[in-house]
């Protein structure tokens, strides 16, 4: 038996949704013995029950903080309330917008842009309401931080947390670490899996150190050229059946 760790956006969703043939693609790698577990920087509110869509019953979500297995929530990790509130004062201080995550809702604590539902439209998801106390009540998983010249500043001044680009838009924000792959690592010793059946495929920036700690890392065709360039295989894009190619090749299904 394999593991087969999935990422969501640009791998098995396009344009926020299945991609032509993955839920049958995923049927297949069930039906050989294999495990399927989604890997994504969503949170689990913006999961919108896609994960039974696809037939993927365990997910490591919000880049490797948060993981659902076998039905339980068996390990969780959020931002300190005062990291948390000092991004929120830089944000209110140099007029940048930021949206909060919880396990339960996608709120923004500011929308002085267009850019925050510029962001919800290119992941297909709810555009947030505002709500500047949210933060205060809820534990956050991760923050999406908005900015066009700032970053190299924010990286400085929070060296606690971790500013990945999701797009051209907006920066995922985790606590410091190395986004998936920690997530993928603790599945793996918390099921004591060899990691020479450990497979992963994905497409984006955040995937790169889960391709690096898994025995095969798999890039998508439409895959960010720094995560191709550490895939030890490439297959073709999201809208040509990539994820199939894949397991196809590795003999899988």
């Amino acid at each position: 038996m394999a593991i087969v760790f999935l990422d969501l956006d640009g791998t098995t969703l396009h344009e926020g949704r299945p991609s032509e043939g993955i839920i049958e693609t995923i049927a297949l790698l069930k039906a050989n013995g294999h495990h399927p577990v989604i890997a994504t920087g969503r949170v689990p509110h913006v999961l919108y029950g896609v994960d039974k869509t696809l037939g993927i019953d365990d997910y490591i979500a919000s880049n490797g903080q948060y993981i659902k297995y076998d039905g339980q929530v068996i390990h969780e990790r959020y931002i300190p309330k005062d990291v948390l509130q000092r991004l929120v004062d830089y944000c209110e201080m140099n007029q940048l917008d930021l949206v909060v995550e919880s396990v339960d809702d996608y709120v923004a604590y500011s929308k002085k842009t267009e850019l925050v539902d510029q962001f919800s439209e290119i992941y297909k998801i709810e555009k947030p309401r505002v709500d500047q106390t949210y933060h205060q009540n809820h534990d956050i998983l991760e923050c999406v931080f908005f900015t066009k010249d700032k970053i190299d500043e924010v990286r400085t001044l929070f060296p606690e947390l971790q500013f990945n680009r999701s797009n051209t838009i907006g920066y995922d924000v985790n606590l410091k670490g190395e986004l998936k792959a920690e997530g993928v690592r603790w599945l793996i010793d918390y099921l004591k899996f060899p990691l020479d059946q450990v497979y992963a495929i994905g497409d984006g920036l955040n995937d790169i150190t889960m391709l690096q700690t898994v025995n095969t890392g798999i890039a998508m065709g439409n895959a960010h050229p720094r995560l191709k360039a550490v895939a030890k295989h490439i297959t073709d894009d999201v809208t040509a059946q990539g994820v199939y190619k894949a397991l196809k090749h590795f003999k899988l299904i």
